[in-house]
């Protein structure tokens, strides 16, 4: 057997991931707000695009120069979109493929009108609704410059505060505390001994028994009773009064008046303080419903546009560069072209997408979540001519608001429910949202076990194991109906 080296050319076919291809699949898996810091970090690489900042400061300097005419305003019905930027009216998508909105922009002009003939500024709206807030960290901090005189103490009880639970509650080891601090755990226990004496009533308690303690301390109603019942408060929701009585040797009824009492009580101090900061996430598609059809909308308030500085581009163009200066140029306003075509499509791949999950649950928009159907991202993508990737990249971490309230636009992907009958097949969510009302619904003395649920399912044409009814009401984060039923008639004694 003779053994050699041979040259043999071959051709074959393979997908290559272009560096453009992999940025176009990373920006449709990107929210409004991700891709608005991707855009933000582009900028500081690529001098050919525009700073979303310095374009809306010289809009602003724009307007403050121009002299604003409010009659020519309501009169105008010309959508201004259309004469600002293209992008925004391709951002828009109305299932009935109209452009008359002149009846809707004469609705907002005469709303517009209503609003502006208010005597109340805006400024002064917001001045009432923002006096008088102040966070808790402040309130304590104004305490502890007031009571605490040891300097050394009240240096550490302000550091404290950061370890404060949401609630009020101050839950983490003092061990730990003095380890993060570098500080002897009995000066932790001294300040937080003076911190528990603080306002509200029951900040910086331990646990739920020590919080109402303290509140009941403040109302002199602290007892030997209320001790014992604060010690067993596990007994409550089981509807276990008579052990409950025995315990705290006092009658039935006199429990019934310190459960009363102790309903009256703040579980958590810290909730009658504004929050700090209060994050909400945003829509990333907006879908509203239209005289003829539904009208699908990105969110323009939290969508980045990408601008080239064509005036820089131009100068440059016009510059005698060296080869290195000219391949550099070449190579960022190729990228910054590049990146403004790519997010474009990604928002016409978002809105084509929406589209069609519209079209297909349009039950749901129409009645809610009940009315969802089964849909997986074959069926989406089969109807537009996509990927099941590219669908699934776009529906991730995208929210949608609708009539019914903001949801990711991944909980339109359901699994099929059977059907006993010859009718089309159940989502799963609908059937968990069937499951919600049937235990809103109930009579709260007699709840529908998961047995009777799965037999009311089964009678509507879902056919619902009722183990798949515990799963649900599980995930629902719904009790049991022996739970409900102790609840009830808990609520029941202590309402008489």
């Amino acid at each position: 057997m003779k053994l050699g080296q041979q040259l043999r050319i071959k051709q074959n076919q393979s997908l290559i991931m272009t560096p453009q291809l992999q940025q176009a699949i990373k920006l449709l898996q990107l929210s409004n707000i991700e891709l608005a810091e991707f855009i933000d970090n582009a900028q500081l690489e690529n001098p050919f695009l525009q700073d979303q900042t310095l374009l809306t400061d010289n809009k602003t300097k724009d307007l403050e120069n121009k002299t604003p005419d409010i009659c020519d305003n309501l009169n105008n019905t010309e959508d201004p979109l259309k004469k600002e930027s293209n992008i925004d009216v391709e951002n828009t998508f109305d299932t009935h493929l109209s452009s008359d909105f002149k009846s809707e922009n004469k609705n907002l002009s005469e709303r517009e009108s209503r609003n502006s003939s208010s005597t109340t500024s805006a400024g002064e709206v917001i001045e009432k609704t923002l006096q008088n807030k102040i966070s808790l960290r402040e309130h304590l901090i104004n305490q502890i410059n007031i009571d605490f005189k040891d300097t050394n103490i009240k240096t550490i009880a302000i550091r404290m505060i950061d370890f404060l639970h949401p609630s009020g509650w101050f839950i983490t080891p003092i061990s730990e505390v003095a380890q993060d601090l570098n500080i002897d755990s009995l000066l932790i226990e001294q300040a937080l001994e003076k911190l528990k004496k603080l306002e509200p009533s029951g900040i910086f308690s331990e646990n739920l028994s020590e919080c109402l303690t303290n509140q009941l301390k403040d109302l002199n109603l602290y007892n030997g009773s209320f001790k014992i019942l604060l010690e067993n408060l596990e007994y409550l929701p089981q509807g276990k009064i008579k052990q409950v009585s025995k315990l705290c040797d006092v009658s039935e009824e006199k429990i019934f008046q310190m459960i009363k009492m102790i309903k009256t009580l703040n579980p958590k101090p810290a909730d009658i303080f504004a929050q700090e900061k209060v994050l909400i996430d945003q829509p990333d598609i907006i879908v509203t419903k239209s005289e003829k059809g539904w009208r699908i909308d990105l969110n323009n308030s939290n969508l980045p546009t990408v601008n080239l500085d064509e005036d820089y581009i131009e100068e440059i163009n016009n510059f005698n560069l060296d080869e290195k200066g000219n391949n550099f140029a070449a190579e960022k306003i190729g990228e910054a072209r590049w990146l403004k075509k790519a997010v474009e499509q990604r928002n016409k791949t978002i809105l084509k997408v929406t589209s069609e999950i519209v079209k297909k649950q349009v039950s749901f928009f129409k009645h809610g979540l009940s009315h969802m159907k089964p849909m997986i991202l074959k069926d989406i993508s089969d109807a537009i001519g996509m990927h099941e990737s590219t669908v699934s990249r776009v529906t991730n971490s995208k929210l949608i608001l609708t009539e019914w309230g903001a949801m990711p636009l991944k909980h339109f992907f359901s699994a099929s429910i059977a059907s006993n009958e010859d009718s089309e097949m159940h989502a799963a969510s609908a059937v968990r949202e069937t499951i919600r009302s049937l235990i809103s619904s109930e009579i709260a003395s007699k709840p529908l076990s998961d047995d009777k649920l799965s037999g009311i399912l089964s009678k509507e044409g879902m056919e619902v194991a009722r183990r798949t009814v515990a799963k649900y009401r599980d995930m629902l984060n719904i009790p049991s109906s022996s739970q409900r039923r102790r609840a009830s008639r808990l609520q029941r004694l202590i309402s008489n």
